[in-house]
Formats: structure tokens, C-alpha cells, sequence
């Protein structure tokens, strides 16, 4: 009896390792011809069949006729089962036979696809370190009110896990090369700006697709938060927000450090920055304003209503060269998806990724 068991156990083990996956991105596909181009981690065979698997190892689709261009990318007609993909989707490609189990070729937790690809886009990251910070502040007309105690315990912290996100927002130059490389149309007006200032002016959708592209995700609201306010260490005293260290860098340095429409008409190239914050981050209290993947929800404890709370308008961060100071606060939750989030151009972004 053991012998049968190990028998099956070393012919499932061969199966799996003749169903090596392939890792790849979509760097872009055609709705009409189903023509797909992706960025493929190991060499691909031109003459063969590879089933196409999804994030969580289930098979999408087929994958024929691959051909090779002059760039390394491989591109093929895509024979969708249940959906079509989209540029910037991470997927797997085995090769088809009867032996496929969709079920066994999952991607494995100890090695995340994740680290099997270089980044779309060039911008340096930044790792914040898991842990506790105090979220938002007492001001209970605000849309960022949360109680300091709730129930006798104390409300007003989040714990974040560990990511990494953008030192600073996207730019102009970085958002045209993901047009280039998706082929989109380049609107003039991005054509003449210069290429290191802030994209300032994307809809939710757009910030979602580039992150995408890239091989990032946009920031929850409290992942931005806790990256906004830097290194303080959270101590069993800070039951609230102290308001005299409110924005990313020193109370003192606000007004002259942030950009926003108190000092500027107009954004600052990001390299010009000069409001790093204790994470070594720019651009937090102004410049653009950053949307967020968080809907506009309130706060645990915060009983209050409003009529833009619901999951109808996205959290925009950071304040901007159009808003006063006081809206670069890090706790400052603006309402983005006015009057839809498809016509809604009013803030830029950065990325994050998980650790």
C-alpha cells in the first residue's frame, strides 16, 4: 500500500513539473481581432498551444499561433473561455495536454508572481513598514472625524501591513509612455506639458488602468494616510491626532513646503519638490491631488450622515496647487467622482504595490 502511494505521489509530481508555467503580463490587446501581446518571463514555443491562467490559476483561455516580435514581446489570438483580458493583467501559460489540472497549477504562495517582473514604469518606491498609526481627526463636522474612544476603547487607529508606494506622483512623462505603449490617443494638451510635472487631471479609471500597466494598484486611503504621515511612533497616549502635527512635514514648513493654491498657480516638477516627509516621500501635502481606491465611507464610530458617504464617490488625498492649505492636511478626505467618476478629471496619483 505504500508503495502504491508513493507511486502516485511521484507521477503527480512529474505531471506538475511537466506543467512549468510561463509567467507574463498583457502589455496589449485588440477588443476587435482578440490579438494580444504580452511580456513573457522565459522563451515561449511559437509552434505550441498554451492554456492562459488567471491570477488565481484557473484557465481564461487559449493561446495559438505565438510569434515573436523584433521588441521580445509575443503575440497571438487569444481564445477566450469566460473573459477577455486587459492590459496590464498578470497571467500563466502551461502547455496544453491532458494532464492539465487547473486546481494543481495554481501559483504557489511562496513565490508570488509578483516578484517575477520588473515594473512597467521607472519611479522609485518607497517600503512602509507594517503597523498601527491614528487615522483621521476630531473634528466631527468633517468627512475625516473618527472618535478618539468608542465603546471605551480607543477608535481612531488602523493597523496597515507592509507596501511599497511611489516617492511621487505620476508624471506627465511616465502617463504618455503608457499611452505610447497601450496605443491611445495622446491628447495635446499633455503633449505640451512638461514632461516631470504631475499628471494632474485623470479620471478614476485612468489612474486605475496606468496602475495596472505598470504593475501596481492605486493606495487605499489609509495606506496613503499612514505614508503621509511619516515615522511617529504610536504610543498608548495618542488616543488622538495631535493637530499641531497635521500635514506631512513640520506645522512651521506647511505653508512654504506644500504646494497648493496658498503659494502656487501651477504644479512643480516633481524633482523640484521639496516637502519630503519623514518616509522620504513628496508631494503629500500638494502638488496634485491623489486619487485613492477607497469609496468615500465613514470612519468606524462616526455616526453622522452625509449625502457623499456610500459607494458612489472615491477618496481623492494630498490637497493640490487648486485647493488652500488647510485641504493638504494628511487626514483630508476629498469626494472624487463629481459629477461621475468617468468625467471626473480633478486629481492625479501614484502607485502602490503590495510587499
Amino acid at each position: 500500500m505504500r508503495l502504491v502511494v508513493l507511486f502516485a505521489l511521484l507521477v503527480f509530481a512529474s505531471l506538475d513539473a511537466a506543467n512549468d508555467k510561463v509567467i507574463a503580463r498583457v502589455a496589449r490587446i485588440d477588443p476587435v481581432t482578440q490579438i494580444v501581446e504580452i511580456k513573457a518571463s522565459e522563451l515561449l514555443q511559437s509552434d505550441a498551444t498554451y492554456r492562459v491562467l488567471g491570477e488565481s490559476g484557473d484557465a481564461i483561455g487559449f493561446a495559438r499561433n505565438l510569434q515573436k516580435t523584433e521588441t521580445g514581446t509575443y503575440r497571438f489570438t487569444f481564445e477566450p473561455k469566460r473573459r477577455a483580458l486587459v492590459a496590464g493583467r498578470r497571467i500563466a501559460l502551461t502547455l496544453d495536454n491532458s494532464s492539465f489540472s487547473a486546481l494543481a497549477d495554481r501559483p504557489r504562495a511562496s513565490k508570488p508572481i509578483e516578484q517575477r517582473f520588473k515594473l512597467n514604469d521607472d519611479a522609485p518606491m518607497r517600503l512602509i513598514p507594517e503597523g498601527p498609526f491614528v487615522l483621521g481627526s476630531q473634528d466631527t463636522t468633517a468627512l475625516h472625524f473618527i472618535p478618539a474612544e468608542n465603546g471605551g476603547r480607543v477608535a481612531n487607529r488602523a493597523d496597515v501591513a507592509a507596501f511599497f508606494i511611489d516617492t511621487h506622483e505620476v508624471t506627465v512623462r511616465q502617463y504618455i509612455r503608457h499611452l505610447q505603449e497601450t496605443r491611445q490617443r495622446i491628447p495635446d494638451a499633455l503633449l505640451a506639458q512638461g514632461g516631470d510635472l504631475p499628471l494632474t487631471h485623470a479620471t478614476f479609471a485612468e489612474a486605475v488602468a496606468y496602475c495596472a500597466w505598470t504593475g501596481k494598484r492605486l493606495p487605499t486611503e489609509l495606506e496613503w494616510e499612514k505614508a503621509a504621515r511619516g515615522t511617529g511612533i504610536v504610543t498608548q497616549a495618542d488616543e488622538t491626532y495631535a493637530e499641531n502635527n497635521s500635514f506631512p512635514v513640520s506645522e512651521g514648513s506647511a505653508a512654504t513646503l506644500c504646494v497648493t493654491g496658498d503659494n502656487s498657480a501651477a504644479p512643480r516638477e516633481v524633482n523640484k519638490l521639496t516637502d519630503t516627509n519623514t518616509f522620504g516621500l513628496v508631494g503629500m501635502c500638494g502638488n496634485a491631488a491623489e486619487w485613492t481606491s477607497s469609496w468615500l465611507l465613514p470612519y468606524r464610530g462616526n455616526t453622522n450622515r452625509d449625502e457623499r458617504f456610500g459607494k458612489r464617490y472615491k477618496v481623492i488625498r494630498g490637497g493640490s496647487y487648486e485647493h488652500p492649505l488647510e485641504l493638504a492636511k494628511s487626514y483630508t478626505r476629498l469626494a472624487g467622482g463629481i459629477p461621475s467618476l468617468k468625467r471626473d478629471h480633478r486629481a492625479g496619483f501614484r502607485c502602490a504595490r503590495s510587499e
